[in-house]
């Protein structure tokens, strides 16, 4: 999408760190903005600042594991303003550290479902009314570095997420009409509040966790700064929306790794 002035996005995750970052951008471009989160409070509090920029803006509660309430989600915003243009699948959850022969299954489920489901239902259920729309949308999904190679030792379902994330948008972007967008924003390390995201886990993945301890993002980069860079690249129809230069060396590692395996494979043939 080239012009955001007049248009209708929603942000899911929204109530805080890189969405809400992302939601003032989108503000700050001229479009009206449904912010979503799991915690209502947070979206109804970001709403109200985006109000006074002039946007129309609303905070919404929404569960985004539950399709059903992407649905509910999906319905609301069409019924408020007779369309949508744009729809960030950036709602993500991070679990305490463990290592990754000390799977737990309730983490595993959590982080799964909100990072990878999330972001597929809000794909199907928003893509499949962006198709019927018949206009001009996008769709940005927040990967993160470790999409492109970053593994993030202690983390590997996150990181497992993360990388499924980019191989799913990849699919939905040749299988959606080109007058639909697709993105992955994948940015290094964000000063959020994502060490508190357990303090909303549902109890059917265990219930509430108190602050990881161990996810320290302070020093990292502001939120409002690369939710700018997102609306930048979703502009310029960028598939992936990069944010931290120092990522581009083990990217270009993990390149290598996969280059090298081919190389092997040809001195094998040969033979």
């Amino acid at each position: 999408m080239e012009r955001f002035e007049g248009s209708v996005a929603v942000v899911t995750g929204g109530g805080s760190g890189i969405g809400r970052g992302i939601a003032r951008a989108l503000a700050r471009a001229g479009s009206d903005v449904v912010v979503a989160d799991i915690d209502g409070t947070g979206a109804a509090d970001v709403a109200e600042e985006l109000r006074t920029v002039g946007v129309d803006a609303i905070g919404v509660a929404c569960d985004v594991t539950d399709r059903d309430a992407v649905e509910r989600l999906a319905d609301l915003a069409w019924e408020r303003s007779g369309r949508v243009d744009v729809v960030v699948n950036n709602a993500g959850v991070f679990p305490k550290f463990a290592s990754t022969l000390d799977l737990d299954e309730h983490d595993a489920r959590w982080v799964l479902e909100v990072n990878l489901l999330g972001v597929a239902f809000g794909c199907a259920v928003f893509g499949k009314r962006f198709v019927d729309q018949g206009t001009p949308a996008h769709i940005l999904n927040t990967g993160s570095e470790n999409s492109v190679g970053v593994p993030h030792t202690h983390a590997a379902m996150y990181t497992a997420s993360k990388h499924a994330v980019l191989g799913f948008s990849d699919v939905l972007r040749r299988e959606l009409p080109d007058f639909v967008g697709v993105s992955v924003l994948c940015p290094g390390m964000v000063d959020t509040g994502l060490a508190t995201a357990g303090h909303h886990r549902p109890e059917r993945f265990g219930g509430p966790t108190p602050t990881n301890p161990w996810l320290s993002l302070d020093g990292g980069m502001d939120p409002d700064a690369v939710g700018q860079l997102a609306v930048e690249g979703m502009r310029r129809g960028d598939f992936v929306i990069m944010t931290h230069p120092s990522v581009r060396a083990i990217a270009e590692q993990r390149a290598r790794d996969v280059l090298d395996a081919f190389d092997a494979l040809d001195s094998l043939d040969r033979r």
